[in-house]
């Protein structure tokens, strides 16, 4: 039987540990919603961004979010796409609430604000 070399040995020990890093997973470990906060004027639309932090440090804009708002007035909505949309009538008066984008089972807030004029 023939023994391996120290060079191959060494060889074979970093081919293994290349191996074992390159078969670990990337997971986004948070979601941040930006702008935070975001205010809004009306009338006046905003896009949202849900930005996702990987376990590797990166992070990336989230595109495919689920976004849902919690907010006591219908002056203030956000649509699937997470454009915030702010239409106050009847004169000056305020309103917030908070905006959720989850995805993966992660999710991240914003809290959100809608004025009208003169406020």
């Amino acid at each position: 039987m023939k023994s391996i070399s120290n060079a191959a040995s060494v060889a074979l020990f970093a081919l293994a540990i290349v191996s074992l890093e390159c078969g670990s997973v990337n997971r986004i470990v948070s979601i941040a919603v930006s702008p935070n906060p975001a205010e809004l004027s009306a009338p006046q639309t905003l896009q949202l961004q849900a930005i996702g932090r990987y376990s590797d440090g990166t992070t990336k804009v989230l595109t495919s979010v689920s976004w849902t708002l919690s907010s006591p007035s219908p002056a203030v909505t956000v649509d699937s796409k997470g454009v915030a949309n702010c239409q106050v009538s009847g004169g000056a008066s305020a309103t917030a609430g908070t905006v959720t984008a989850s995805f993966a089972g992660m999710s991240g807030s914003a809290v959100i604000s809608c004025s009208g004029p003169g406020v």
